[in-house]
C-alpha cells in the first residue's frame, strides 16, 4: 500500500473553513485544517505515523503537497493512489472500491455514511430515484445532508461549490442575519463591495437554485474584502453557525449547509450554487435534470463574463438559449448509460498486427446498430418466396433471392501527428489504414491531430487499389505540436452525427486525461500506431487508461489491438 497509517483516530473530514477576508488570499491553512490535520489526530496517548512504501516517513507538509498534485488540473496517478490508501485508511467512511477521483472526496464520503454505491457502468444515479427522495428526506427530518450531498453529485457531478437551504423561509433568515452582518463590516468594506453585498440581499430562492459567477479565473477577486471572499466567508460562517446550533439543541433540524462537490471549488471557488431542498423535493423528475443540466452547460462555457456592479448569474446564458431552442427545452430523466464493464486491464506482450485491428473494429461494428445511411454499405441476400426463382419463376415451391442493402456506421478515423510521431510512424498508420480500408471496402472519414486537428476529409478508398488510396493519403495536411485527446471528445459530442459513427484514435497514447468530469465518447476506440518500441507504448497506454477510469471505466474496452 502506498500509505501506511498508524494509531490515527478516524476522522470524518468537515468541508466548513473561514478563511479571513482581511489579509492577503492564502487557502493554504484552510486546506491544511480541512484535508491534512485530522489525518494527524491520535489515538488517546499515542502518536500518529504514516510511512510510504519505502518506510519514509511522512509529515504533514508532505500529505498536503501530494494534495496538491492530487488535485491538479491532469490526472496524477500516483498521488492519486497515495491519498486514496490515506483516505481508505484513515476515514470513517470511504469507499475503497470507488473509481472517482480526490477531487470528489467529499461525496465520496458523503455516499458512504449512506450507504450507497459509487457509480459505474451498472449504477446510475437519477433525479426520480435518488436526488428527489433524497430531499424529501432531508425536508422531513428523516434524512441528512450528507445523502442529498451524495446523490446529486453522483447524478449531476457539477464542478462548483454549493450551499443548501431546506425551505425559502429558510433562505429568508438567512437573508435576514446576512443582512446584519454586512451592516456590520460596511465600514472596512470597498464601495464597490458592499454595492455587490447589497445587490445580494435581493436575491431569493423561489425555485430549485440560484447560481452566481464570482471570477473569471484564479487570480480575479483575491484582494481583500473582495466580494467574492466575502460573500464565501459569510456563507461558510452561516454554516458552521447552522452546525453548531445543531450540535447544541436536543431534536432541532439543520436548515442549510455546504455541499462541497469538488475539492478545487472548496477553498477559491469560482462559482456558487445555492439550492433550495423544499423546491427539489417537490419538483418533478423533468425539472430537476433540466435545472442541473443548465448548470452543468454554464459551468462548461469557455468565456464567463463577471461585472463589477451587478450579480453575474450562472444560468442567465443556457436560460436565455433555452428559452430560444425548443430542442432545449426537452429535458431528459435519465442519464445517458455508459455501456461495458470495469475490467482489470491486461496488455498484449507483443505488437498487433493489421489482423488484430480489423479483428478488433470487425467485432465492434457487429456490436453497433445500423443506420439509414452511411459509406459502409453491404448486401444481404436470403430466400425469399416473395420472388420467383430465376432458373425456375413458374415453380412457385422454389424460393427465389431476395437482396437488400443495408448501411453499418461509418468509420472516422484520427491519426495521432504530434511531436512525438515520426514520418515512420505515421506511414505505419496509414498503411494499416490502407489495409483497414480494403477489407472493409468503406470509404473513410480522416482527422489528423495533436494539440489542434486538421479539418475534416472524406477519404474515397472504396474500390480503389493501395497505390491509389496511398496518393489519397499524401494530399492530406498533417498538423504538428503538442497531443490533446479531450479536443477530439468535444469534436464528436457536439455532432449527432459523429456521435452515431465507429471513431478510431491511432496514437502513442502520451497523454493524461484531465481531473474534470468530460463524457466520452461512446463509441470512440483507441489503437497503437506502427513502427514503436511495444513496451514504451504499453507503458504509455497504462498511464492513458487509469488517468481516463474516472471518466470511462471501462476504457479497456475500448483499447483494440493493445489488451488481450
Amino acid at each position: 500500500m502506498p500509505f501506511t497509517i498508524t494509531d490515527q483516530k478516524p476522522a470524518v473530514l468537515d468541508p466548513i473553513h473561514l478563511i479571513p477576508i482581511n489579509n492577503p488570499y492564502d487557502p493554504a491553512q484552510a486546506m491544511h485544517d480541512v484535508l491534512v490535520a485530522p489525518f494527524f489526530e491520535p489515538l488517546p496517548g499515542r502518536k500518529v505515523t504514516i510511512v510510504d512504501h519505502k518506510n519514509r516517513t511522512q509529515d504533514q507538509a508532505s500529505i498536503l503537497n501530494q494534495f496538491y498534485k492530487a488535485l491538479t488540473e491532469t490526472v496524477d496517478h500516483k498521488a492519486q493512489t497515495n491519498i486514496k490508501s490515506l483516505l481508505q485508511q484513515g476515514l470513517v467512511n470511504y469507499d475503497a472500491a470507488s473509481t472517482l477521483l480526490v477531487n470528489e472526496l467529499f461525496a465520496v464520503q458523503a455516499a458512504a455514511l449512506s450507504k450507497l454505491p459509487s457509480p459505474s457502468p451498472r449504477v446510475i444515479y437519477s433525479a426520480g430515484s435518488d436526488v428527489i427522495p433524497s430531499a424529501k428526506a432531508l425536508l422531513s427530518g428523516n434524512g441528512d445532508q450528507q445523502q442529498f450531498l451524495a446523490t446529486l453529485a453522483y447524478t449531476y457531478s457539477p464542478e462548483t461549490l454549493g450551499f443548501w437551504f431546506l425551505t425559502e423561509s429558510a433562505y429568508e433568515d438567512f437573508r435576514a442575519w446576512f443582512a446584519t452582518q454586512v451592516n456590520a463590516l460596511s465600514g472596512a468594506l470597498p464601495a464597490d463591495t458592499l454595492q455587490m453585498l447589497q445587490k445580494f440581499q435581493l436575491l431569493k430562492l423561489p425555485g430549485l437554485t440560484e447560481s452566481l459567477i464570482l471570477r473569471k479565473d484564479d487570480n480575479d477577486q483575491l484582494q481583500e474584502y473582495s466580494f467574492a471572499r466575502v460573500l464565501v466567508h459569510l456563507l461558510m460562517q452561516y454554516s458552521a453557525i447552522q452546525k453548531a446550533n445543531l450540535g447544541n439543541q436536543a431534536g432541532a433540524i439543520s436548515e442549510s449547509g455546504v455541499l462541497p462537490f469538488v475539492v478545487t471549488e472548496l477553498f477559491l471557488p469560482r462559482t456558487v450554487v445555492l439550492v433550495n431542498v423544499e423546491a427539489h423535493a417537490r419538483a418533478t423528475n423533468r425539472k430537476v435534470d433540466a435545472e442541473w443540466k443548465l448548470i452543468n452547460m454554464a459551468l462548461s462555457a469557455p468565456v464567463k463574463v463577471v461585472s463589477t456592479n451587478a450579480l453575474s448569474k450562472l444560468t442567465a446564458l443556457p436560460r436565455a438559449m433555452a428559452k430560444a431552442s425548443a430542442a432545449a427545452a426537452q429535458a431528459t430523466t435519465q442519464r445517458n448509460q455508459h455501456t461495458g464493464r470495469s475490467a482489470k486491464i491486461k496488455f498484449r506482450k507483443q505488437a498487433p498486427t493489421s489482423v488484430d485491428i480489423l479483428t478488433g473494429l470487425t467485432r465492434v461494428l457487429k456490436r453497433m446498430k445500423e443506420v439509414n445511411r452511411s459509406q459502409n454499405v453491404f448486401k444481404r441476400t436470403q430466400s425469399s418466396f416473395v420472388k420467383a426463382n430465376r432458373r425456375d419463376p413458374m415453380d412457385y415451391n422454389k424460393a427465389g433471392k431476395s437482396v437488400s442493402t443495408h448501411y453499418l456506421p461509418d468509420l472516422h478515423v484520427y491519426v495521432d501527428t504530434s511531436g512525438s510521431i515520426s514520418e515512420i510512424n505515421y506511414q505505419q498508420s496509414v498503411i494499416m489504414l490502407i489495409k483497414l480500408a480494403k477489407k472493409l471496402n468503406v470509404n473513410l472519414y480522416f482527422n489528423s491531430f495533436s494539440n489542434v486537428m486538421s479539418q475534416q476529409i472524406l477519404l474515397r478508398t472504396s474500390g480503389k487499389s493501395t497505390s491509389q488510396i496511398w496518393k489519397e493519403f499524401q494530399r492530406i495536411p498533417k498538423v504538428a505540436g503538442g497531443t490533446d485527446y479531450e479536443q477530439i471528445w468535444h469534436y464528436i459530442n457536439q455532432s449527432k452525427v459523429r456521435k452515431e459513427r465507429l471513431s478510431l484514435i491511432i496514437s502513442d497514447f502520451e497523454w493524461r486525461a484531465r481531473s474534470q468530469r468530460i463524457e466520452h465518447p461512446k463509441n470512440l476506440y483507441y489503437a497503437p500506431c506502427g513502427h514503436m518500441n511495444w513496451d514504451r507504448m504499453v507503458a504509455h497506454a497504462e498511464g492513458f487508461a487509469k488517468s481516463v477510469q474516472h471518466l470511462e471505466p471501462a476504457i479497456a474496452q475500448h483499447l483494440i489491438g493493445i489488451v488481450v
